[in-house]
């Protein structure tokens, strides 16, 4: 029953005073409050992003607190190999003006080989919309470097792994991608569930113990098919220990539609993007509901409109009284710790009611804890329960 917060790569391995500020006043919640584990960056969109000997003594000093860490990869966007392999990289036929959001950590670029030097000018590599790389999913030369690198973050001595953006793009024009490994027939989500197999085999293989867990987008929790980015719900089967949807409110873009849940007197949800973000309590829980029954095999099948529950009356078949778990994985959501000033000024749920009201909601529904995001490193104190 992990309560968690996330610490930037920054502020774990920065030993100045800005760095060693944030650390102390997230250990400080550690020490008073219910906040018992920490979920660190070791590799974000930019690439690995961590000193050795500063994460370890970090970890040292959390062992010693009996604080649980989590240390966060971010998987296929990845800008640090950009020229030490640009051949596992998305390509375009033509170069498009984008920014290019990891030019201040550009040191963290990967050097190449002498036989590299010039591949990266051959064709114009793809970007996202805010300028990010992207490795091709389905490169097993890109899998391979993953592998690896999760191996050595797990020698360093972290209770778990957490793997971010484990799937294909979803912004930009990816209609103009060029992927050098994927064929472009293949079901992006047999792509990934592939991937999702090869980590829980070869991670587990190298620590038996060792805890995984995934991201996955708010929606994937509501949606028993593929988001369009690999993400099927079904596929997660037993690959990882627990599933962090991002049920935050302000990620709800195209709204919230839930039908009726007579089992649990829930009724239909129909909300607007604006009405999402006035109920943060509600989204949270049915989302997670939804999530939880489709992984326990209770609900065969949705579409907007339609569900079919194998504890309905309108299911009478042997597999629908006795519903054939889809996976054992636990949840616990990432839930905003962030608030969007027009939500203020909207009248809608905010700072402390905000926190608290995604925080029950989570827990109402299953017990194994939550996640606080806070790009920032500073978070609700006034929100969570004193030790």
């Amino acid at each position: 029953n992990i309560k968690g917060l996330y610490m930037t790569a920054d502020a774990a391995n920065d030993q100045g005073a800005a760095g060693t500020l944030l650390r102390k006043n997230l250990i400080s919640l550690v020490e008073t409050t219910e906040i018992n584990g920490l979920v660190i960056d070791v590799k974000e969109v930019c690439g690995p992003d961590y000193s050795e000997e500063n994460l370890k003594k970090l970890l040292t000093e959390l062992k010693e607190k009996n604080t649980w860490t989590i240390a966060r990869i971010v998987v296929f966007k990845d800008a640090s190999q950009i020229e030490a392999h640009p051949e596992w990289y998305l390509k375009r036929a033509s170069e498009k003006p984008v920014g290019n959001e990891c030019w201040n950590k550009r040191y963290l670029r990967a050097k190449p080989g002498s036989d590299q030097l010039s591949m990266i000018n051959n064709q114009p590599l793809w970007r996202d919309r805010r300028g990010g790389y992207w490795l091709d999913p389905a490169s097993e030369e890109a899998q391979g470097y993953i592998l690896e690198f999760s191996k050595k973050v797990i020698d360093l001595g972290f209770d778990e792994l957490q793997f971010d953006y484990i799937r294909f793009p979803s912004d930009g024009d990816v209609e103009q991608a060029i992927y050098p490994a994927w064929d472009g027939k293949t079901p992006k989500y047999l792509v990934m569930k592939s991937f999702f197999e090869f980590l829980h085999k070869n991670l587990k293989e190298h620590k038996p113990e060792i805890i995984l867990s995934a991201d996955l987008f708010g929606y994937a929790a509501i949606r028993a098919g593929d988001v369009g980015i690999g993400q099927r719900l079904e596929d997660i089967g037993d690959n990882f220990d627990y599933i962090s949807f991002m049920v935050y409110p302000s990620h709800y873009y195209r709204g919230l539609y839930l039908p009726a849940d007579p089992q649990r007197g829930l009724p239909v949800i129909d909300f607007s993007e604006a009405e999402v973000r006035g109920y943060p309590g509600t989204v949270v829980e049915r989302s997670l509901l939804f999530a939880r029954d489709f992984l326990d095999g209770k609900i065969d099948l949705y579409h907007r409109g339609q569900i079919v529950a194998a504890t309905s009356t309108a299911t009478s078949t042997a597999a629908a009284q006795n519903p054939s778990p889809r996976s054992k994985a636990r949840l616990r959501p990432w839930l905003e710790d962030f608030f969007p000033e027009e939500d203020k000024t909207a009248g809608r749920p905010w700072g402390v009611e905000k926190l608290r009201a995604q925080i029950d909601a989570a827990e109402k529904v299953e017990k194994h804890g939550w996640l606080l995001w806070n790009a920032a490193n500073i978070y609700t104190e006034e929100a969570l329960t004193r030790q």
